[in-house]
């Protein structure tokens, strides 16, 4: 079985973990899920990074000892293992650990020996937040561009790594893919910087300016390894780098791909530095770097040091663990920026997850009880109108494996999602409560089979993204974890005849408001990027009264409403109206019609997510021309200080329906 080894950075300690590096992990996560899915011998590892000199500031602030303050903070990056469903095989602590302290001297004296770490006296403008120096030039109005802080200027003596000795070698291993940087544009920026002339840099700093808190150098205990080369050692002490063990020599000497996750603020580390100290030590290199981007509140990334941190655990708490891992993997770029929204979250659950996702299977599992006995079918012969859903499920395993691999991790869940898609158009447009009414037996085992093994194939291949739900879901269909492969997921017909199913509680309820907003902790405000405390009180109780409630001002009797007539209506296509920033064109189908609809959602919703989205509409208003597009009809949705939200069945019901 071939290996694969994958980790993510390891965080500062100072403070609790935040959403953006919740991020970075449900991605790594995901990845290493995704190989073991696809057969290979997967080792995944995180920590925490502890040996900072922002960790002994934040000790000093608080009055406790540097040990104390990493102990207690090291414990909340541990926990995510738990209430965000990780599946790391090893987390590392920098401090504490001996595996860490030996391999980082014995890392540190291989570059010694070779000649590569000199002493001299060093000057830079240092950001603390950071942890390393900026030249002048790199400064945003005098700022770290990362932390809007002042970087202090520093002079003392350290020791020196010959970073400008590796340069040619470093461009030829970057330029050439030998160390692989996605996404390209990332690649190109390491590339700017390498050639325009590497300097060698710091990689110590006098004890007594890290208050005796770190690794001392070997050899000089009045010095202490720099936090970074102290950190990125990590990667292979983890495995038993100081003694050279049989994981070191399973996970990264012999292993074909080893991969480093990480954010793009601290790209220069992995991409340069590290390979750089490693090809000293004569130590085999990584072979790729997947970046991601921020997660930003107004355009400012989520930052400790900016104090507008989202604590992860208390939205899983209040959304559920699979529910935040799909939105962060479908909705934030793999890697790209991308903007966190309570209300964009909600929407995502609700649409995705409860009307797409949980809907096809509560909808599968109620009609296997009401016409199969709560079995699963017979399959039968298929025909030609189902082979659509054959050929897309068969096929998909291979497409999902493929993106993966370029670590799309965006459109493999869109990929899949459209798999469940076309699973709910075949559900409805095959109708087995009208082939019931006709007596056809024999259609309906084939048609709810056919739904069936599709919707195990897509809870597979979604198994990564969402591995509590997903399971349920397959353990509910009889489906075994040994099945859960990629193999499995590329054959058709799997699904046990006879096989008793357990329909059990929906899988993703709807949110019927705005928890995450009305009553979270911490609320996002929409001025300067600052963050509010809002405790649920007095705001949240307050009911409407009498005197509250403003006054209708034109009433209708019940003969002018049954004018109007609202009917259910499935999106089967939308898309942006060119040159019109709040406007969607939406392809809607009424029973046998089919209307086209213009909405100004285009804020709230992207096309791709109102595809198969069952929503009402007001169908008897006359055809108004919208840019030049005529729409026929209106879509109802609702509207708050918080945005738009459509207005959905609960459940999935007959398109054309009369809404009453």
């Amino acid at each position: 079985m071939s290996k694969f080894y994958i980790t993510t950075a390891i965080p500062f300690v100072n403070a609790k973990p935040h959403i953006g590096f919740a991020l970075e992990i449900i991605q790594t996560d995901a990845l290493a899920r995704y190989y073991r899915l696809f057969g290979r011998d997967v080792r995944f590892l995180t920590g925490s990074d502890e040996n900072a000199l922002k960790n002994v500031q934040t000790a000093e602030k608080e009055g406790i000892p540097t040990a104390e303050l990493v102990a207690r903070n090291a414990k909340f990056f541990a926990d995510m293992h738990d209430y965000l469903s990780l599946s790391n095989d090893d987390f590392i602590r920098t401090s504490s650990e001996q595996r860490h302290r030996r391999g980082a001297e014995k890392l540190w004296t291989a570059c010694f020996n070779n000649g590569d770490i000199y002493k001299k006296r060093y000057q830079g403008l240092y950001c603390l937040g950071c942890e390393k120096f900026y030249v002048p030039e790199e400064l945003v109005g005098g700022k770290c561009p990362d932390h809007d802080i002042v970087p202090e200027m520093i002079e003392e003596e350290n020791y020196i790594f010959r970073l400008s000795k590796y340069q040619e070698q470093l461009e030829r291993l970057i330029e050439s893919d030998t160390y692989k940087i996605v996404p390209k544009t990332r690649k190109n920026e390491v590339m700017a910087f390498i050639r325009s002339g590497l300097q060698d840099f710091s990689v110590s700093r006098p004890a007594q300016r890290a208050k005796g808190w770190g690794i001392p150098v070997p050899g000089d205990p009045s010095q202490v390894i720099y936090v970074w080369f102290d950190a990125l050692s990590n990667y292979i002490n983890a495995l038993g780098y100081a003694d050279e063990g049989d994981l070191y020599k399973k996970y990264w000497v012999e292993c074909p791909e080893r991969v480093h996750v990480t954010g793009k603020d601290i790209i220069r580390f992995h991409a340069v530095y590290w390979p750089a100290m490693l090809m000293s030590a004569k130590v085999p290199l990584p072979h790729r770097l997947l970046t991601h981007g921020f997660i930003n509140i107004d355009d400012q990334k989520i930052s400790k040091s900016l104090g507008n941190v989202i604590d992860p655990e208390a939205i899983t708490k209040r959304y559920g663990t699979d529910q935040l891992r799909y939105f962060l993997l479908s909705e934030i770029s793999t890697t790209g920026d991308g903007d966190f929204s309570y209300v964009r979250l909600e929407q995502r659950i609700n649409s995705d997850l409860a009307n797409d996702y949980g809907n096809l299977a509560s909808r599968i599992f109620k009609m296997m009880d009401n016409y199969c006995g709560g079995l699963v079918p017979e399959a039968g012969n298929p025909g030609s109108s189902d082979d659509e859903l054959l050929s897309s499920s068969t096929g998909l395993g291979l497409k999902v494996k493929d993106l993966v691999e370029k670590f799309d991790l965006n459109e493999a869940i869109v990929q899949t999602m459209d798999l469940v898609k076309l699973t709910n158009r075949y559900v409805e447009s095959n109708a087995p409560w009208k082939l019931f009414k006709e007596g056809n037996q024999e259609r309906i085992n084939l048609v709810l089979y056919n739904a069936a093994e599709a919707l195990r194939i897509a809870s597979i291949l979604l198994s990564p993204v969402m591995p509590g739900k997903c399971r349920e879901l397959l353990l509910r269909l009889g489906v075994e974890e040994k099945d859960i492969t990629l193999a499995k997921a590329s054959e058709w017909g799997l699904l046990k005849a006879g096989q008793k199913i357990s329909a059990g509680e929906p899988l993703f309820p709807r949110i019927e408001k705005n928890i995450g907003i009305s009553n979270t902790e911490v609320r996002i405000q929409k001025k300067a990027g600052k963050m509010e405390e809002t405790k649920p009180g007095l705001a949240d109780s307050v009911q409407p009264t009498a005197d509250s409630i403003k006054p209708v001002e034109e009433l209708i009797d019940i003969d002018c409403f049954k004018k109007v007539k609202l009917r259910t209506a499935e999106i089967i296509a939308a898309e942006k109206v060119p040159n019109a920033d709040k406007l969607l064109r939406l392809q809607v189908k009424l029973g046998e019609e089919t209307r086209q609809v213009l909405a100004g959602i285009a804020q709230w919703y992207t096309p791709e997510s109102l595809v198969g989205q069952q929503v009402v509409i007001v169908a008897n208003l006359k055809p108004a021309k919208i840019r030049g597009l005529e729409s026929h009809g209106m879509l109802l949705a609702a509207q708050d200080k918080d945005g738009v939200v459509i207005l959905n069945p609960q459940r999935k019901v007959e398109t054309g329906g009369e809404v009453r």
